[in-house]
């Protein structure tokens, strides 16, 4: 009995060392990848400055700058997820998704990433926009599933893409199918794996942490549901979603594919839009992208809470508020409460660097009428105005 528990002592003592050194491999490549794209952003920002740059060479420089921004936000994004789910402080934040809309918004991304790729990518809609919307954290979905597109694209040279579902027995089951490099029998389950050697081995040849599969896993099973993968080595791997299907009833729903989505509806009277922000660059941000929408909008700035709840009180021609949450003096959530005690019909929208789905329902429960997450899209800044702003006015 002795011997038995030394060797479980070696084994135990062999896993936690091979454990650790992964983690210190993690730590190095981290870094790697961090300084990578940040190499990008400030060594093409230099070249910006030279009064001689062309205008195609300006627009090739700032694309890299873009791409390279992005790279960043997703590295990012991966170790807060980690830490997250290794301190369990991830929450569910559920909601009425429809389900094609959300797979026509990856599809409309990952088909421009599959193009230059020279892969074709078919999306299969399972039901009506009616009978697809469901009740899920569609913030978790959506990055599951970008996960799975986004490796699909990397790993596929030759042949298609094809993601979609279907619902068997109250389940829906999302599935991404490639014909790319495959993956071995005996590595398929150990691929979701946080540092794992098969985990660490998928990521070295194309870049990033090695993180995305065992996040996706753990945020499948927070929705109640797995991840699995059937895959052969040369020939390619469908991974398959599982999560429980929780329909709405919605006799008059409109896809949002329908209403023009990311395009302001049309210019009308003029509209006073309150930006509550206390970082200079961030409200000035925010101002240029809303010139640029060519509306006629005006803008005022609040540096923080209180100062917005007062603007608010003083003027009844505010008809929209960004709201950023953390701010000096009176946070985004008391300042919204007080805001929605005297105007409780004034749309304000929550804009915050943190993405924890618990802070968005902080917002909602404050009274925010929407949320927005930084760095803010053009794009979702229109959706965001058309929706609270322009179609009700």
């Amino acid at each position: 009995r002795l011997q038995e528990q030394n060797t479980e002592l070696v084994i135990a003592k062999q896993k936690a060392e091979e454990s650790n050194q992964l983690k210190t491999e993690f730590i190095n490549n981290m870094s790697h990848e961090i300084r990578t794209p940040m190499n990008g952003i400030l060594g093409f920002s230099q070249f910006l400055d030279d009064p001689n740059l062309s205008d195609a060479k300006k627009r090739f420089y700032i694309n890299i700058i873009q791409n390279s921004g992005n790279q960043l936000m997703r590295i990012i994004d991966d170790i807060l997820e980690i830490s997250k789910l290794e301190t369990k402080q991830v929450k569910l934040y559920e909601e009425e998704t429809c389900l094609n809309d959300l797979l026509l918004e990856l599809f409309s991304i990952f088909d421009i990433k599959a193009k230059e790729n020279k892969t074709p990518l078919y999306l299969n809609k399972g039901f009506s926009d009616n009978e697809s919307v469901i009740v899920t954290d569609k913030t978790k979905l959506n990055k599951i599933l970008s996960n799975l597109l986004e490796n699909a694209i990397k790993y596929t040279d030759t042949g298609f893409i094809e993601f979609g579902y279907k619902i068997i027995d109250n389940k829906i089951e999302i599935y991404v199918k490639d014909t790319g490099i495959g993956i071995n029998p005996e590595k398929q389950e150990l691929i979701f794996v946080r540092f794992s050697q098969e985990e660490k081995s998928l990521s070295r040849n194309v870049g990033g942490l090695g993180l995305g599969l065992s996040i996706a896993k753990e945020n499948a099973e927070l929705l109640g549901g797995t991840i699995t993968v059937q895959s052969e080595k040369g020939k390619g791997s469908t991974f398959v979603v599982t999560i429980p299907y929780k329909p709405v009833n919605k006799t008059n729903l409109k896809s949002n594919s329908e209403n023009n989505k990311g395009k302001v509806t049309e210019k009308q009277d003029r509209y006073t839009v309150l930006i509550a922000e206390d970082e200079e660059v961030n409200y000035l941000f925010l101002e240029t992208l809303l010139e640029d929408f060519e509306l006629n909008l005006r803008t005022l700035h609040a540096k923080d809470g209180k100062e917005a709840v007062e603007m608010c009180k003083e003027n009844n021609e505010i008809d929209f508020v960004l709201m950023d949450m953390k701010m000096p003096i009176m946070n985004g959530f008391e300042a919204t409460k007080l805001i929605k005690e005297f105007r409780s019909d004034l749309p304000i929208v929550a804009q915050t660097a943190y993405t924890r789905s618990d802070e968005k329902e902080r917002a909602f429960s404050a009274g925010c009428d929407d949320f927005i997450s930084k760095p803010i899209s053009e794009g979702t800044l229109k959706e965001i105005i058309n929706k609270h702003l322009i179609m009700k006015g």
